[in-house]
Order: C-alpha cells, then structure tokens, then sequence
C-alpha cells in the first residue's frame, strides 16, 4: 500500500498552522509506473470470482469447439483405413497430405477476413467449408477416392481457419487467466481425437460421417448464440463502434464493474469512461502520440509491405523456428499415421481383431486427453514454457527409445511403449502450444495477418514432413523406422533447447508487457514516452 503526505490549510492560505495528512492512494498518484501495474495486476487477479469468469470461459469453450475439426480431420485418415486397405503408398500419402496442403489456403484467408469482418463471422464462415466436407463425406464411398479427396480438400481449408481461434480466445481472456484458457486449446484437439476415433469404432462408415456433419451443425448454432464479438477488435479496427465495444465488453464482464471499467481503460487508454457513461470520451493528446497512432494504421494495413518494428520481427522469428522443429519432432506423423506406425511397430499386419486397431487408438485418445487436461491445469501455476520444455525432452527420451529398441528381431513391448509415450508427451505441449504462441506474443495490430502466415508456414512445412513420412519408414529390415525416430529425438531435443534459450514466458502477462520484451531500446522509449503522457494526463486534475 502506497502513501502520500501533503498539508492542507485549516484557516486560509496564508495562515501559519498547518496540519499534515497521510491519506491511502487510489491508484492515480505513484511514485512509479511499475508500482502501479503491480498493484492494479493483484487487485483484478483477486476480485475476480468464477462467476465474472464464467462468460468468458463459455464463450472460450464455444469457440473452440471448432478446434475439435482438426483433431477429427488428423485421425480421420486412420478412421479411412479400417474400411479401406491401401496397396499404393502413394495413395495413402496423397490422403493425409492433401489436407495439410489445403491448410495453408484456409489459414491465409481466414487471417484477412478476421480483421474485415470481425472474429465472430469469420468464425461463422469457418463452418461453410466444414459443413461442405462432412456433406460430401456422408454420400461419398470409400471405393470413390475422387470424393474423398474432395472431401479432405474442403477439410484442410476448413482446418486452416479454425487456427484462428487462438487470436479470439487471447482477445477476450483476462490477462489472469488467459494462460489457462488458451491452453484447452490441446484440451479440445486431444477430444476431437478421442471423439473421432470412439465414433470410427462404434459405426459404420456412412453413420460416421454424418455424425461428424451433425457435430459440425450444433457448433455453428451455438457459435450464433453465445460468441460475443471481440471487443478489442472493435476498438482496434472499428474505433466508429465504441457502444458495440462496451456492449460486447460487458457481456464478457457482466457482474463485475471494476473489471469492466479497467479493461474499457485498456482498451481505450487515451480516453476517459466510468462504468454507466454511454461514450468514450477521447481527450488531447501530444502531437508525438497523435503521430505514432497515424503510423500504427499505416503498417496495419498491410504488415509484410512495411517495416516492421521488433515488437514484430522478433516474436515472428521465434514463433518461425518454433513451428520449424515441432514439425521435425515428428508429432504430426504419429497421429496421422497412427495405425501404420503401430502395425509396423507390433510387426504385424494388425494388433489382432477386427477392430483392435482402433481399439488401440480409443485407449491412446484417452491417455492423450487426460494429458492434454493436466497440463491445461498446470500451465495456471508453472507457466507453458516449462510445459513445453519437458514435453520436448519427454518426446525426444520417448524417440530415442524406439530408435533404439527397434528391429527385426526384437521384441514389439519397448518400441509400443516409446511410441505412445511419444504421443502422450506431444498433447503435453509440443503438438498444441506453439500454435496458442500465436494469439500472445503477436501484437495486435498484425495477430491475424501475421498470425496466419505463420500458421500457412507451419501447414507447409507439416504436408513435406507427411508426405515424406511414409517413404521415410518403409520396410526395409526396420533401420529406416530407427532412423526416422532417431531425426524425431534430435528435433525434440532442439526444440527444448530453443525454447529454453529464446521463448519468453506469458503466464498472467498482459499483451504490453509481452510486446515490450520484444522492444529494442528506441521502442521502449516511446512505450515510456506514451505512459509518461497518459499518467500526466490522469494526474492533471478536472
């Protein structure tokens, strides 16, 4: 608790008694900006209940609902196989890349609609191509590979745009508890996983598909009913929209008009408001803040034409290189090839059974998603690097122990295990984490455009490792598995060592904070030029 001492006059200004005070600070006068950030960060985190959460964990849950397509579409390829053997390893290649070849298409599209036509219908949009997908699927036959294909095509731009979901749950998460609400990001890839492979061992193909397409329909609907539209969105890029801001605002803080009132004032911080006031009110300001504003629309426009400050650069190069080598940790094409890889693993055509395959694949859903929940709790307390951290070193331990322990001649227990460890670890932080890396540490202004360049990156460098997979492991006495393995345990141990050296932690950080770790010395500068401005402009008195 801060304090400050002044003295009043008790009869008149010229008068000689005077009588000193030491009242309790509201916030406004500090003797420093970093006393007020923490004291401000503390009393929010602690007057913040599960009842002012609620809206926002509702619409967080709503929204990434969508995520559980691309956790369907991953193992909808091995669902394929348990109707339908593949003679040509081309054939079977072309069906799981073909959906991440279209991926990027749907990631770059959805990341400049995102900022034209707001988050929520964008997200609306998202179910066109999904609902086009699951409807071809449902009348489609497995013999009938050009439907399929079409199928997967649709699948892979509906896949891409739901990336963007992390960019909305980051916008509408309070800075407390964003950290924990991106992270059931893995949560619900890990149930669209079990729910896919649950379905594909319970019914017949016909029914399995429209299964899907009806799962599909109710998340439209429930995306109509309960997505808010991101209110920094429409401070950001609709500044004409202030009331449908403070509406959107208050549907996700409807209780608490503390909370509301503080993040109205991040949202607008060179205006001033109160809780029942129906305008933003924007005051003067300083020709330098004036200018700097002119200049962040003009690169918002369009991020890759213009120079880019470090606040940019920085968090583009390591998000880059952090999808680089989770690609080269060989988490996507255990789950793609999931049947395959275990078939070729037991060495034996199937585990035994008709349906012990998927069997298999049920049991390890399940194993995955309990994963994917602890470390959504542990990232609230630890922080996700590291999560990510002892993911990697679990994925590359795991690796190592198939390189090792596989062979023509050895026993199937001890490269079945490192296998499914290897799974396991992946839902813990590599397979899901780099992607909610997105929706943090890009600043606002490029989220979406940037955010989904890196992830039509990401989807690129994932269709050669895919397409590359299955030519890589093919039978050849077993050292071409080993190796493989071998490749995987040497890009998961880069990966932990890279983060360790480079990936900043986000844990209960606000989005200025995370940008100003990214900032050269000339950018800190004017983020203290700016605050200098705004805390004088609060200390003037009316």
């Amino acid at each position: 608790m801060a304090y400050s001492t002044f003295t009043t006059p008790l009869i008149s200004r010229n008068s000689c008694v005077w009588k000193n005070h030491q009242t309790i600070s509201n916030g406004i006068q500090f003797k420093s900006n970093d006393i007020i950030t923490n004291v401000e960060q503390n009393v929010t985190t602690k007057k913040l209940s599960w009842r002012d959460l609620f809206p926002q964990i509702l619409a967080s849950v709503v929204a990434f609902l969508l995520v559980t397509q691309p956790g369907i579409n991953m193992v909808y390829s091995n669902i394929f196989l348990n109707h339908y053997e593949f003679t040509d390893v081309s054939e079977l290649s072309w069906l799981t890349s073909i959906l991440v070849l279209c991926t990027p298409i749907g990631a770059i599209t959805i990341g400049v609609i995102m900022d034209r036509i707001g988050r929520k219908n964008a997200f609306l949009l998202t179910s066109v191509p999904l609902l086009i997908s699951w409807s071809i699927a449902s009348v489609a036959r497995p013999e009938n590979m050009r439907l399929i294909y079409a199928c997967r095509f649709f699948a892979g731009i509906g896949g891409g745009m739901t990336s963007m979901v992390v960019v909305y749950v980051s916008e509408i998460a309070h800075a407390s508890h964003r950290q924990v609400l991106l992270s059931l990001n893995s949560v619900f890839f890990s149930v669209g996983v079990l729910f896919a492979t649950t379905v594909g061992s319970l019914f017949q193909w016909q029914a399995v598909n429209v299964i899907f397409f009806i799962f599909t329909a109710v998340t439209t609907v429930l995306l109509v009913i309960f997505l808010p539209e991101s209110p920094v969105w429409l401070a950001k890029f609709r500044s004409d929209r202030t009331y449908d801001a403070r509406t959107s605002l208050r549907r996700i803080y409807p209780k608490n008009d503390q909370v509301f009132v503080e993040e109205l004032d991040r949202l607008y911080p060179d205006s001033t408001t109160t809780a029942d006031s129906p305008e933003v009110h924007h005051p003067q300001h300083c020709i330098g803040c004036e200018q700097a504003t002119k200049r962040r629309r003009l690169k918002r426009c369009c991020w890759w034409r213009t120079p880019q400050p470090r606040t940019v650069t920085r968090p583009v190069r390591v998000l880059a290189t952090v999808f680089l080598l989770q690609q080269l940790s060989g988490c996507y094409p255990v789950i793609f090839y999931a049947v395959p890889v275990m078939r070729s693993v037991a060495g034996t055509n199937a585990l035994g059974g008709p349906y012990s395959d998927m069997e298999a694949m049920v049991a390890l859903g399940v194993v995955r998603l309990l994963t994917s929940v602890a470390a959504c709790a542990l990232s609230l307390h630890v922080g996700r690097r590291p999560l990510l951290i002892a993911s990697s070193l679990s994925m590359a331990c795991s690796a190592a122990l198939v390189a090792l322990t596989y062979g023509p001649t050895a026993a199937p227990m001890w490269p079945l295990i490192g296998v499914s460890v290897f799974a396991c670890s992946g839902s813990a932080g590599v397979l899901v984490f780099p992607w909610t890396l997105v929706g943090e540490l890009l600043p606002v202004s490029v989220r979406a455009e940037a955010g989904a360049s890196l992830v039509a990156y990401a989807y690129t460098l994932m269709f050669v490792v895919l397409k590359a997979f299955p030519y890589a492991v093919a039978d050849d006495g077993g050292g071409s598995v080993a190796t493989t393995f071998a490749v995987f345990a040497a890009g998961s141990l880069a990966m932990a060592a890279y983060v360790h050296a480079r990936l900043p932690e986000t844990m209960g950080k606000r989005f200025d904070e995370i940008e100003a770790h990214f900032a050269d010395d000339k950018h800190a500068a004017a983020a203290t030029r700016n605050a200098h401005c705004k805390t004088s402009y609060l200390m003037t008195p009316p």
